[in-house]
């Protein structure tokens, strides 16, 4: 009889721990999308400096008379803002390829040094002058051209908002359509957009001595989804 009792009174537990657990939101999830657009009013754009040597000293030598034009030259127009540095440097062998049949091993013919001067954070109406500048100084290549804008973290707040908006009124739809009401947002995250790829140019010094250099930067954008789940009634 007390075992009985006993469980009994265990089933009853069970059943009013059941009763007691809270019913699962109903909820539904919309996706705000919201975008900003702005004139860039500053520009990062990379140099290249090669040379060519028989010996790795000789290559190095003359790489660091050159990389020190180009500096001087660029830091004369890229303004007091700009951010002017070394990004990469490295010396690499030259092999002679063994012609077809022969079974030694390649030759080292000479080295090649490459050095990478960034400028960043320079204002969009002197890249053109900085660009030729940096190419009269002994610069050989010019690649990864990026526009930007000062104003990044204001566009940033004025795109959520849009997504805010944007997703709010997605969830209105739905819920008419539904037929249900809005109550609480149960959660909010957000996603950027990619950040595009650097423009480039990837010319020769040779190539580009004839003319000033046009640029057109075009607009810059801010992207942002927002992702919104709300709890309906």
């Amino acid at each position: 009889m007390h075992i009985r009792s006993l469980c009994l009174v265990v089933v009853l537990s069970s059943l009013a721990l059941a009763d007691e657990r809270p019913e699962p939101r109903r909820t539904i999830v919309v996706n705000g999308q919201g975008e900003v657009r702005a004139a860039p009013d500053r520009a990062e754009v990379s140099f290249a400096v090669e040379t060519v040597a028989a010996a790795a000293g000789e290559a190095a030598a003359e790489n660091a008379k050159r990389t020190a034009a180009v500096v001087a030259a660029v830091k004369s127009v890229a303004g007091p803002d700009a951010a002017i540095g070394i990004t990469r440097y490295t010396i690499d062998p030259r092999y002679e390829t063994p012609r077809p049949g022969e079974t030694r091993e390649p030759r080292i013919t000479g080295y090649v040094v490459r050095n990478e001067v960034d400028v960043d954070r320079a204002p969009v109406e002197a890249v053109g002058k900085l660009v030729d500048a940096a190419v009269g100084a002994g610069a050989n290549r010019v690649s990864a051209l990026r526009f930007s804008s000062s104003r990044h973290d204001e566009l940033l707040r004025a795109a959520l908002e849009k997504a805010g908006g944007d997703a709010r009124a997605q969830a209105e739809s739905v819920a008419r359509g539904l037929g249900v009401r809005l109550k609480m947002v149960v959660s909010a995250a957000t996603t950027f957009a990619p950040v595009p790829t650097p423009r480039r140019f990837e010319a020769m010094a040779a190539e580009m001595r004839a003319v000033p250099t046009p640029v057109e930067p075009g607009e810059t954008a801010v992207a942002v989804t927002l992702q919104v789940t709300y709890e309906i009634e």
